[in-house]
């Protein structure tokens, strides 16, 4: 049944209920989908006393338009590349971003340096953000602060020594049995200082060492009502935070298109959505992922449902043992399995009145029998008119597409949205490659495509494909125009990072806009 067929490009609606396929060509040309009608922002800025001067100068710019120097590349005599420039915030979204911040935080560099000292990577990331935390906690009280957003701008120093991968021991055996002890009561201190210290081991100790995921963990957790943006020092100044080299001008037009369609939907409001999603379906990312300093099998779920609208909820599966005969690879008991779709299940009545009429599962494990009957239960005692769809979707190099050169463009490879169709199940699908709207390519190389195989439930695979091509202009966090992945997992993964990053979750805090 080997065929190949090609996706056309999803639209995306914007302001007036137009479309396109390009989210920079709807907001210039139309505005955003949900308007907010003459605003101002009120930004609170978190960072050592030359960054905060720095973000003035890089607010500044952000209110002049940003040409993109390659808009009129020339690729041969007959084509020419396509970069779209940056209007300016004001200009795109009609709302005022004032250079003077609302309220201005400084951080010490001698408060950063004695944090970054500490040789524990998890101390070191829980001293920081409790730096931060602190400060935000000073603004949180006072009731005349009404803030849209808290700009926490980040040295280079935390970006690189505070993350999964940063130098430094982790905390050792000997510490984990020292606080269970002590819990038990199997250890006796007198002294109030030791008290503090085993409190705060005890906190600490099943913490990610990764700075922002922490952050964003522990502001959540503590209810902090006024979303936050976290952005690296050198990218404040239109830099690369790895090489620390100036963008390009058009890098600097895309930059600023990504900072601003991210602070917009902060705001509550949606820049576009998908124009022409069927009726009556939910998408739902599950994704696992593993506790930090967990000597234990125990694993987390974490899942994502996409409506009609572009917007998500955020979903915590329970914790157990779930670890199948594969290695690497997890499933969730049943009864866990029935309340996290339960619960995404609830949240779409609850929005729109009724269930859906089909629900889809992405993954990229396999489901096995036993969370397959737990999903399905879930289903049964809701709704009989919904129907269960689970898709597997990996992002292999197994199979690569090329074409016919044409006018020298056959160095770009295939098209986006090309698809082969294996058989009424299983196909492959190029979400990168040559996109004749920016005449050039989203890969640098011949992309990678993703396998798609429904494995659980019917539906037809060329519908499927079309969802997930749909479900890649769903990324607020970058003003692209279309993702290697849907949105489904990859911002699954990324919340799961954030859920897994504190041991005790205790609230149930689902707007997708605190996690990104």
């Amino acid at each position: 049944m080997l065929k190949i067929i090609h996706i056309n490009e999803p639209n995306l609606i914007f302001g007036f209920d137009q479309k396109t396929i390009d989210p920079r060509d709807g907001l210039v040309l139309f505005g955003p989908h949900q308007p907010l009608y003459p605003y101002s922002l009120r930004i609170g800025v978190i960072g050592l006393q030359e960054d905060v001067i720095e973000y003035k100068n890089f607010v500044a710019q952000l209110n002049r338009p940003i040409l993109s120097t390659q808009s009129k590349y020339k690729v041969t005599k007959s084509l020419e590349r396509s970069r779209p420039s940056f209007p300016g915030f004001e200009a795109v979204f009609n709302v005022k971003w004032p250079v003077k911040p609302e309220v201005e935080l400084i951080i010490g560099s001698l408060e950063i340096q004695k944090c970054l000292k500490n040789p524990n990577r998890i101390l070191r990331a829980n001293d920081l953000v409790d730096l931060y935390l602190n400060k935000i906690r000073q603004v949180e009280k006072k009731e005349d602060a009404k803030l849209n957003l808290w700009f926490i701008l980040i040295p280079t120093q935390i970006y690189e020594t505070c993350n999964a991968s940063s130098w430094g021991r982790s905390i050792g055996k000997g510490t984990h049995e020292y606080v269970e002890k002590t819990e038990k009561g199997q250890i006796s201190l007198s002294f109030s200082e030791y008290a503090d210290y085993d409190n705060k081991l005890a906190r600490i100790l099943d913490t990610a060492s990764d700075f922002h995921n922490l952050l964003k963990a522990r502001l959540i957790q503590e209810q902090i009502t006024v979303p936050v943006q976290l952005i690296v020092d050198k990218t404040l100044r239109f830099r690369n935070r790895d090489t620390n080299i100036p963008f390009q001008e058009y890098l600097k037009a895309n930059f600023a298109w990504t900072q601003s369609t991210t602070v917009y939907y902060k705001l509550g409001r949606l820049p576009w959505k998908l124009g022409d999603v069927r009726e009556g379906v939910c998408y739902i990312g599950l994704v696992y992922k593993k506790l930090p300093n967990e000597r234990e099998r125990n694993v987390c779920s974490a899942a994502q449902m996409f409506l009609k609208d572009g917007d998500g909820s955020v979903f915590r599966g329970n914790i157990g043992l779930w670890e199948s005969e594969k290695p690497h690879e997890y499933h969730l008991d049943e009864m866990s399995a029935q309340e996290l779709i339960g619960m995404a299940l609830d949240d779409y009545k609850e929005k729109w009145n009724i269930y859906p009429n089909e629900l889809f599962i992405h993954a990229k494990a396999n489901f096995n029998d036993i969370e397959w009957q737990g999903f399905l239960n879930a289903v049964q005692n809701r709704s009989a008119h919904t129907s269960l769809v689970g898709i597997l979707i990996k992002d292999l190099n197994e199979l690569k597409l090329y074409r016919q050169p044409y006018n020298q463009l056959g160095n770009y490879g295939v098209m986006r949205g090309t698809a082969l169709i294996v058989d009424e199940k299983e196909g492959y699908l190029c979400t990168k490659g040559f996109i004749p709207r920016l005449n050039t390519s989203n890969s640098l190389e011949i992309p990678r495509n993703l396998r798609v195989k429904i494995v659980r439930g019917n539906a037809h695979i060329e519908t499927v494909l079309k969802d997930i091509l749909a479900l890649t202009k769903l990324n607020y966090n970058a003003c692209a125009y279309g993702d290697g992945s849907p949105v489904t997992l990859k911002f699954s993964n990324k919340i799961g990072s954030i859920l897994t990053s504190i041991p005790d979750w205790k609230v149930d805090t689902r707007q997708f806009m605190f996690y990104i």
